[in-house]
């Protein structure tokens, strides 16, 4: 897939020179680095918007009534925490970076009230988005976030869903699933210049296209290189997982694969992914699969091909 190699540099000191050299490095050494970390501390606190400070109080009220109706919910001691997913557009269902804002105040404000109950940490959530090469758009079901939510050891989730209106005003709708009667609320505030920015760019996504893939040595594309596709011959299908099939899961796993010249597949990566271990089963079955191989004036060539591989229950 991908590798990387560690260069080690050695240099040769003077015995007599060697105490007084490390301590003048350990001196810069920490001093850079205490100006390193602040100045990415400083960074990442210019970087991040802040809401405005109605549009915060606002929120704040939002997380302090929807602390009050989980404390009020029956919830399982054994599984406490509560995920907060990130909040889609209420005309389209997609997810932009300021549905991520606003979900990551409402879920920090959430802990400030939270008693009885624990809130999913926010960054152990994109993290698992990462490690499956996951967009948010696999989450617009109940049943995928709440199934994603019991298996990082929640309760329940908190969704919602952000809409404008002709006063240039910003609405915010919760909902929680999995735990007690069903709960909505709401809070609305001025839509800003900066906001109306964050809601017209597209949530972060950790999938990628084939253009992302470097060029390598000897490997052809179908099509593009004047090589055949190539054909598969035995391809069975990936395994459903126990907690995909909880959900009704239903969606793709999109790979880049290399057949060779002998009709074998090797270097499969990742484009896109899916959840609950699916990505895994799809890599798995690929991995698997014979082909005829690809031709280019008669002879076997490798080429690199996508694949997709559709996950459905019928």
């Amino acid at each position: 897939m991908w590798a990387s190699l560690l260069k080690k540099t050695f240099s040769v000191v003077c015995p007599g020179t060697i105490t007084r050299i490390l301590g003048l490095l350990s001196t810069l050494m920490t001093a850079v680095l205490v100006c390193s970390l602040f100045g990415a501390l400083t960074a990442a606190r210019d970087e991040a918007p802040a809401l405005p400070r109605a549009a915060q109080e606002q929120m704040d009220s939002l997380a302090s009534r929807l602390a009050e109706q989980i404390r009020h919910s029956k919830i399982d001691p054994a599984y406490p925490k509560i995920l907060v997913i990130d909040f889609s557009n209420a005309s389209d269902k997609q997810f932009s970076k300021l549905g991520s804002l606003l979900a990551d105040d409402l879920a920090q404000s959430l802990s400030g009230y939270a008693s009885g109950f624990q809130v999913q940490d926010r960054k152990a959530f994109s993290e698992y988005l990462k490690q499956n090469w996951m967009g948010l758009d696999d989450l617009q079901s109940e049943a995928v976030c709440l199934t994603l939510a019991r298996s990082m050891g929640g309760a329940g989730v908190v969704r919602g869903t952000i809409e404008t209106d002709a006063n240039q005003q910003l609405r915010v709708n919760l909902r929680i699933d999995g735990i007690g009667s069903d709960w909505s609320g709401d809070a609305q505030f001025a839509l800003t210049d900066v906001l109306q920015q964050l809601l017209k760019q597209p949530a972060l996504s950790f999938a990628r296209s084939p253009e992302t893939i470097p060029a390598e040595p000897g490997i052809l594309q179908p099509g593009v290189d004047g090589a055949s596709l190539p054909v598969c011959v035995f391809c069975p299908s990936p395994d459903y997982t126990d907690l995909a099939r909880t959900a009704k899961y239903r969606g793709t796993v999109e790979l880049s694969l290399i057949v060779t010249k002998d009709g074998a597949v090797n270097s499969v990566m990742v484009l896109k992914g899916a959840p609950f271990a699916l990505t895994q089963k799809a890599i798995d079955a690929v991995q698997k699969w014979k082909f005829k191989p690809a031709k280019l004036h008669g002879q076997s060539v490798p080429v690199r091909v996508p694949v997709d591989i559709e996950f459905q229950l019928y």
